[in-house]
């Protein structure tokens, strides 16, 4: 029998004491903003910290909801992050995926290669060599690489100082090395000039949905190891790690006011003092704020361009924020058995061959898209296998754009009906086609989630689901600092993911305090007292 529906989500109750005065308020309660709230508690003592959220339930990005009793989740794996878990006390029962990591498609005209990458390193390494044994040197060579150059990454500091500045080329000569490499140029720095090969590896780039050839070479190495290392899921609903977590922060002295929408940063004299949210006359004055949403929505609009350098407004409107997508979401009858389809892995993930997410992202860049029966890229989750709740899969198609999605919404609501049901179409024929036979037959509720959906929900200007683009143009020191050009703001935005999104927590909160908590560290090494 399904497991009956237990979002927790729905339990966090708003504890707001109405008081006008926070040594710390958080605009924006996802994963970044608790992370940042629990990371600031753990290291401060009677501080007056709120967190204010827009929508009813805390999680952002990362949560599940209900739809004609079916349970839907918007997040897909669980990075291993145990450390920091452990470090803020959060317990949750969590599944490993022991085997494989990713069962992988590449579609070339009627020809399906499939591949499944284990999980490990080491795993990956020993797979490949299987595989591609006349470029077993290169595969060895380019992992080992990888894997040596991401230790290094943990030996930068996230804020540098001088003296940590000059450092870095003693301490991480292949971070520096690639500083401005793209992935695809790594690829290319070791050799690997297989298409199929590079078909496999360029699979971990497609996750932010930004071609290798304009991908930091860092991040997706970053993203590729700390995805695979170790990964798990919750045995329950991905909404109970935000509501856990909400729930702790609570319990910790922590204030969260949900449904509020902050409609302004008050700035004075260059000088961030507080918020106004919507239906409040009053001012909420804080000490410092951190701001956890969108950059371009968080400094253009509730900032605004005139508390800014023109510097800083001109690098806001040349950032690319990262890419949107469709997403459909479908419950299912129990007339089909999901477990004898092999779909139990983090992703199932199906696309045409190399150029893909060139051609993808070209279309992203123009405001439109480029899908077509030649040219797709899509992932397949099937979060009930492990729940044990009613049949569900989500089809996750990336990357969109904005484009017309809003305008349709705001102005033609049937045609913008009739272009989801066309896409939320498309991408049901192509997981029928590769994963799930006569899946159509079995559909009970259907779902369909597009770009002017995220714009709505998150407040985004472009619908943007992670951060700014994982561009090596706009990665490391090029990217958008922590620290913005007004006093007191911090804009905590290192990257997308849950490890990305616990990692800002991390960093802006040891910013705040001087070091004193992860001593600077890129990465999570919180000093041993």
């Amino acid at each position: 029998m399904a497991k009956s529906i237990q979002l927790k989500r729905d339990s966090i109750k708003s504890n707001y004491s109405g008081s006008g005065d926070y040594d710390l308020v958080i605009i924006g309660s996802g994963l970044s903003g608790l992370s940042s709230g629990m990371m600031w508690q753990k290291n401060t003592a009677n501080k007056r910290t709120l967190i204010i959220e827009k929508n009813s339930y805390p999680g952002g990005y990362s949560t599940a909801y209900e739809r004609e009793g079916y349970v839907f989740e918007t997040t897909q794996l669980f990075p291993d992050i145990i450390d920091i878990l452990e470090y803020l006390e959060i317990d949750l029962d969590l599944k490993q995926y022991e085997g494989n990591f990713m069962r992988r498609l590449v579609v070339e005209g009627e020809q399906v290669e499939e591949y499944k990458i284990p999980a490990g390193a080491e795993n990956f390494k020993t797979y490949l060599v299987g595989i591609f044994p006349d470029d077993a040197d290169k595969i060895r060579a380019l992992m080992d690489y990888s894997v040596d150059m991401f230790k290094q990454v943990r030996k930068l500091k996230a804020n540098s100082k001088l003296k940590d500045k000059l450092m870095i080329p003693f301490q991480a000569p292949k971070v520096v090395a690639n500083l401005n490499r793209t992935y695809s140029g790594l690829l290319d720095k070791f050799g690997i000039t297989n298409p199929k090969l590079r078909e496999v590896m360029e699979t971990f780039t497609s996750f932010s949905g930004v071609p290798s050839g304009r991908a930091s070479a860092i991040m997706a190495t970053g993203a590729m190891l700390s995805s695979m290392t170790r990964c798990f899921r919750p045995y329950g609903y991905f909404d109970e790690f935000p509501a856990k977590m909400a729930q702790l922060f609570q319990e910790r002295g922590g204030e969260i006011l949900l449904d509020t929408e902050v409609e302004k940063i008050i700035v004075e004299n260059g000088e961030a003092k507080g918020v106004r949210v919507k239906g409040q006359d009053e001012i909420i004055r804080a000490g410092t704020i951190i701001t956890t949403v969108d950059p371009m929505l968080a400094m253009r609009t509730l900032v605004g361009d005139e508390h800014l350098p023109a510097s800083y407004v001109d690098k806001l409107k040349n950032t690319i924020m990262s890419v949107s997508s469709i997403n459909v979401a479908l419950g299912l009858d129990d007339k089909i058995d999901m477990k004898t389809l092999d779909l139990d892995y983090p992703y199932n993930v199906v696309s045409t061959g190399l150029g893909t997410a060139d051609k993808l992202f070209e279309g992203y860049l123009a405001g439109d898209q480029a899908f077509s029966n030649d040219c797709f890229h899509m992932a397949v989750i099937c979060p009930s296998l492990t729940t044990g709740a009613k049949n569900t899969i989500t089809l996750r198609c990336t990357p969109f754009a904005l484009g017309q999605w809003k305008e349709l919404r705001d102005n033609d609501y049937p045609k913008y009906m009739q272009e989801k049901e066309r896409w939320g179409d498309f991408f049901i024929n192509i997981a029928e086609k590769y994963f799930i036979p006569k899946l159509s037959k079995h559909i009970v509720v259907k779902d369909i989630s597009t770009p002017a959906t995220y714009a709505r929900y998150s407040g985004s200007p472009t619908g943007s689901l992670y951060d700014m683009a994982s561009l090596v143009s706009q990665f490391g020191p090029k990217r958008l600092p922590m620290l913005t050009p007004v006093k007191n703001l911090y804009q905590p935005k290192f990257s997308h993911g849950l490890y990305g999104t616990m990692m800002n927590g991390v960093q802006v909160v040891d910013l705040l305090l001087d070091r004193k908590f992860n001593n600077g560290n890129s990465l999570f090494a919180p000093i041993k007292h």
